[in-house]
Order: structure tokens, then sequence, then C-alpha cells
């Protein structure tokens, strides 16, 4: 299946999308709070998004530290959509603009490996087929780099 990625220009519609998201998934996004600070952050951090049959269907929000690191700083696809590529494809279109940009590393925060719970475990797996490491453990989470 061939994924179209597209830059999200509007700050609300990233919103709505990550809120939309949350709310299919709470498995990942179980936290009210935390849900409500992700939201506020879809209308400032740079949005990528994956439509599908005409609807957004994934969202990713990129958020640069310096010149040359970049982290993704919330990433979900919609449940009916898991295991088509489009996550992965999200990221290698982050990628490729991160590299236009010369930076030279990605890097994502998620639960530290030694929490069991399976939703996370699935998240990790993820993260490391497409090349990232875990470079730095403070429970509860753990950080995982991708040089570019």
């Amino acid at each position: 299946m061939g994924v179209s990625i597209a830059r999200e220009e509007d700050p609300a519609a990233c919103r709505r999308l990550l809120e939309a998201l949350t709310a299919r998934l709470p498995e990942w996004f179980a936290q009210p709070d935390s849900n409500r600070h992700y939201a506020e952050q879809a209308e400032v951090l740079e949005g990528w998004t994956a439509p599908v049959e005409g609807s957004a269907r994934a969202l990713l929000l990129l958020k640069t530290h310096s010149a040359v690191s970049a982290e993704i700083y919330w990433l979900a696809v919609d449940p009916d959509h898991h295991r088509r590529g489009i996550g992965q494809a999200l990221i290698a279109a982050v990628e490729d603009r991160l590299k236009q940009d010369r930076l030279k590393y990605l890097f994502v925060a998620t639960l530290h490996p030694d929490d069991p719970y399976e939703p996370y475990r699935r998240t990790r797996a993820f993260y490391e087929r497409l090349g990232f490491e875990c470079v730095l453990s403070r429970e509860p989470l753990a950080y995982y780099l991708k040089p570019l």
C-alpha cells in the first residue's frame, strides 16, 4: 500500500486529529492530563499526517531541539490502519526532511524496556525495527536514538 504523507499546516486540525486518535487508542493514551498536554502541543509542534481514503488516519508531532536533533514527540496511527506501513512512512518522510535540513539525530521517548505492558512492547519493537536504539534509560522512560 502506497502511503501519502503530508505536512499539516493547520494547528487546529492537528489538535482535532490528535484528540480523535487518543480516543481510539486508550491502550496507549489513557491519561487525561497527558492527553490535554499533547493536544496543546499539537497546536504548536510540526505535524505530519497520513491521509487514507480522504481522511487523516495518523499523526506525528515533531519537535526540533537543536541544529542537530529532533524528537518524535507524539505518534499514533488509527487502530483500524495498524500494520499497514503508515507509521513507518510517516517516520521516513520526517527523516527525509530532517536530512535535507542537515540534522543528524532523531529520537523518541517511550516506556522503559523493563515495563511489561504489551502495547508498549509493540511500540519499542516498532522503533527498533526502524533502526532506533535505546541509548538512555531513566525509569519509567527510555530514550531511543536513530542517526540520520
